[in-house]
């Protein structure tokens, strides 16, 4: 059977970079509560009817951009072995003004699409999930944390906190991660 032949004219590829890129633009210098498709469309140089015809919302567009590279999202996998490290490297970056207001335009992206929520998993939140099991299955290895913890469902546990205090504008203050591992894992503050 021939593929179907898609309707109305072919993305641009130079309107769809000019669209992401200017996205980025309008990401730094208004955030993303006051970033608009009109403003998008504008700054890109391109009619809001063809942003509204490749994209169903900003968020959209913005999950696009950071799966594309135009925008990069600073990941915590690479913040060190320590669970409160990670934990910490997380909490700063994603709440950070800069980031916050990305993370909860991607929350809405994923929440939206399933293949654009699978995709940032598996470049973003997926690194580090594994990142921080491995690092509390080695804790549970070397006697430092309980050996009925199971690290994938502690690591759900984890994230979710950081994500929620971002979800929420609250911020996460210095050693939230050492706190947070210490209350959901019983360890010791500083060994985690």
């Amino acid at each position: 059977m021939p593929e179907p032949i898609p309707r109305g004219r072919p993305r641009s590829e130079q309107s769809r970079r000019a669209t992401l890129e200017a996205t980025r633009e309008l990401l730094h210098s208004v955030g993303y509560d006051r970033l608009t498709i009109e403003g998008i469309a504008s700054a890109a140089g391109v009619s809001r009817q063809t942003v509204y015809r490749w994209w169903r919302a900003k968020s959209a567009i913005v999950a696009e951009a950071v799966l594309d590279g135009v925008i990069i999202l600073p990941g915590a996998a690479a913040a060190g072995g320590s669970i409160a490290g990670i934990l910490n490297a997380m909490g700063a970056s994603l709440g950070s003004p800069e980031n916050a207001g990305l993370v909860r335009a991607l929350a809405a992206a994923a929440a939206d699409d399933p293949a654009a929520s699978e995709a940032l998993y598996e470049r973003m939140t997926g690194p580090t999930h594994a990142a921080l099991a491995r690092s509390i299955a080695d804790g549970v290895a070397r006697g430092a944390l309980r050996p009925d913890i199971d690290p994938e469902v502690a690591a759900d546990a984890l994230i979710g906190a950081v994500l929620y205090r971002v979800l929420t504008r609250q911020d996460s203050p210095p050693g939230y991660g050492d706190d947070l591992a210490a209350t959901v894992l019983g360890a010791t503050p500083g060994t985690a």
